[in-house]
């Protein structure tokens, strides 16, 4: 069973103010606006780490179009083994860009922080420790009246407005209820958790602006991805689950919306135990979006990445869908790490109208023709899934709707 620690009233009302608290302390003025960028810059990163251009090269590297993933040196691939190997080797280039995780793990030490009784669920904010002295706060839903082990969904949140939202956001504490990804999910019966990303929530100074708190990070771990660092947390997240005696760890499912789709591909990419994903309006690829600016320079998400762009033209104000001939050489594709997530169940809800990835409905499609042929090669055609819509950068009821429907289907059968 898990350690409780109340807080008294004045603590509770103290832990609420803590972006306040940490800004005053600061002693910095606020910028402008919350997504000004104040502290971060590729340049900045570039300068911290003494980083240079990855010297390699994968099946992807000189080529416009996505590649096939089904097959290698121009013949099909026809048995899981063979894929077993490539899915190895993409996985090696892959951490060529996310950098050198931790060796160790820390004792999680979770705490509860506080818990409010609710209509049908239980909710409990708590703190784990995922790196040692680094504690990352989250919420923990739990349904009334369970009578065996529960499913449980991790629900990463977006990029939240304000940026301070973070976690308080999929609960249905704050933002917009058609992202309340947490809350919706544990009314259908799911164990759900969802934590403050890096640069997010609680985790974010906004006199830092927007992904300033990556640079303590990267002065911390120079050869490490900040993406890299949010699945880390992710998967101590998983950690913490593994250890309550109400999860059924064995059925884990991840979903999330744009800044939580892309956390939760990442996250069954690179962590085996999240057995079924739902992701919406959460990627572009590289070449389809034409640069790999908005990955590595406009966030921090991967730096690596920012090698790969020699355009002058392209900025912070004009990057989207801005097409720059460098990226063809950048050696793999986010339609690679899709693959790796093969054969667990996946679902992807894109918008044909998405002003954050103009591009997206394009890349989306293009990535399911190379992913779909692994799927079927895995005996796994049915494991995969798509949803197309109208309707700006969102999650829209019929769209949730279809993406809770998969979790059930994947879950409780």
């Amino acid at each position: 069973m898990e350690r409780r620690t109340f807080l008294e009233l004045s603590g509770l009302a103290l832990a609420m103010t803590a972006v306040p608290v940490r800004t005053a302390k600061a002693q910095r003025p606020l910028p402008k606006s919350e997504f000004d960028y104040v502290d971060w810059s590729w340049q900045r990163w570039r300068e911290i780490t003494g980083q240079t251009r990855p010297n390699v090269r994968g099946d992807q590297s000189g080529k416009a179009e996505l590649i096939y993933l089904h097959e290698q040196s121009g013949k099909p691939l026809t048995t899981a083994r063979e894929w077993d190997a490539r899915r190895e080797s993409i996985k090696r280039l892959l951490s060529e860009f996310l950098g050198t995780a931790p060796k160790s793990k820390p004792p999680l030490e979770p705490e509860i922080l506080e818990e409010t009784t609710l209509d049908t669920y239980t909710r409990r904010k708590l703190s784990y420790q995922t790196e040692p002295g680094e504690r990352v706060p989250a919420y923990l839903l739990i349904p009334k009246n369970l009578r065996e082990r529960a499913p449980v969904v991790l629900c990463p949140h977006q990029t939240t407005t304000p940026l301070t939202s973070g976690m308080r956001d999929p609960v249905g504490l704050n933002g917009d209820p058609t992202l309340y990804t947490s809350l919706h999910l544990v009314r259908r019966g799911y164990v759900t958790f969802t934590w403050d990303a890096l640069c997010f929530g609680e985790r974010h100074d906004p006199a830092r602006g927007h992904y300033g708190d990556a640079i303590p990070f990267y002065r911390k771990h120079p050869e490490w991805s900040l993406l890299s660092k949010m699945v880390w947390d992710m998967s101590r997240g998983i950690d913490y689950l593994e250890s309550l005696d109400f999860v059924d760890s064995s059925r884990i499912g991840s979903v999330g919306h744009s800044h939580g789709g892309i956390t939760t591909l990442f996250g069954m990419a690179l962590d085996d135990r999240i057995k079924v994903g739902a992701s919406s309006c959460g990627f572009d690829t590289f070449r389809i979006d034409g640069n790999t600016w908005r990955w590595s320079r406009a966030t921090a998400l991967i730096p690596r990445a920012g090698f790969y762009i020699s355009s002058p033209y392209i900025n912070m104000d004009q990057y989207r869908a801005m097409p720059d001939s460098e990226t063809i050489n950048t050696p793999l594709d986010i339609h690679e790490m899709l693959a790796l997530i093969a054969p667990r169940p996946l679902f992807l809800s894109t918008s044909d109208e998405d002003f954050v990835f103009p591009n997206a409905g394009w890349s989306v499609r293009q990535s399911l023709a190379r992913v779909e042929p692994v799927y079927k090669l895995l005996n796994a055609s049915e494991r995969i899934s798509s949803y197309f819509f109208s309707g700006g950068h969102s999650f829209p009821p019929e769209a949730s709707g279809k993406a809770y429907e998969w979790l059930d289907r994947w879950l409780k059968s």
